[in-house]
């Protein structure tokens, strides 16, 4: 998954299948944060020329003759909050979204999930066989849903 993949599935068939206003929850994975391009700051791989760039759209002072080290340090105070592309695209389709703290996997039901089904399958995987695997896995899905 990238960011131009899950933006393509969020557009085209995820937001347009809800039918009543809803509240998606992001979690930190990086192509649920793309940053919009206007809050994008200057990092040690930007050029110096497109630094230069970004101080003047932010109407920040520096030296004429600055280093690209030294018009990075002046760039990172100047910085604006984060502002990600999902977070506007979301709430036009009237939706809310609610963005996770980062290393917080305990507040994302599907790591409890993944982190149930991960325990259930390695404490009762006999033999690593593709089969086994699966059976293991249809029968901790069947244990989490209290199908057994």
């Amino acid at each position: 998954m990238n960011g131009e993949l899950f933006l393509r599935w969020l557009t085209s068939q995820l937001l347009p299948s809800l039918t009543e206003p809803s509240v998606l929850v992001m979690d930190n994975a990086p192509y649920h944060s793309q940053l919009t391009e206007e809050s994008r700051c200057p990092t040690t791989s930007t050029k110096k020329a497109d630094i230069i760039i970004w101080l003047e759209q932010h109407n920040v002072l520096f030296r004429p003759h600055a280093t690209q080290p030294e018009l990075l340090l002046i760039s990172k105070p100047n910085k604006t909050e984060p502002q990600y592309k999902v977070d506007n695209i979301i709430p036009s389709w009237s939706h809310e979204v609610v963005r996770l703290p980062p290393a917080h996997p305990e507040l994302n039901a599907i790591e409890q999930v993944w982190g149930y089904l991960k325990r259930h399958i390695r404490s009762s995987l006999h033999h690593f066989t593709r089969a086994d695997l699966q059976a293991r896995l249809e029968e901790a899905t069947l244990c989490a849903t209290g199908e057994v």
